[in-house]
């Protein structure tokens, strides 16, 4: 199973530098349906081995999560070779992320 690696300001360069299919996900502590976006997380993680999964609590890490624009919760970013791919706003289906996740490693 892939872990959930935390990210913020010193170590998200190593999650735009991943060279394969990467999701990430947008939180904050006060937010409720971010706690059920984490749960969803570690589901997609056990299912997807190939994939890199990680979260940015938007509290602690201001500067990246403007940077990409992140102004709503939850949110998820999938990225494919350190390219955003495709923006997910407000809590989603499992189903949902899954195929997205699908979608993205189909056209490798």
């Amino acid at each position: 199973m892939t872990s959930i690696v935390e990210y913020n300001e010193d170590n998200f360069s190593d999650f735009e530098r991943y060279e394969g299919v990467a999701m990430i996900g947008f939180y904050a502590p006060w937010c409720e349906s971010c706690g059920l976006l984490n749960l969803r997380l570690q589901q997609l993680a056990a299912q997807f081995d190939d994939v890199k999964f990680g979260q940015v609590n938007v509290d602690q890490a201001p500067i990246v999560t403007l940077r990409y624009n992140v102004y709503g919760l939850p949110t998820v970013l999938l990225f494919k070779s350190g390219v955003i791919i495709e923006r997910i706003a407000g809590l989603q289906s499992l189903a949902r992320y899954a195929k997205a996740i699908r979608t993205a490693l189909a056209g490798e």
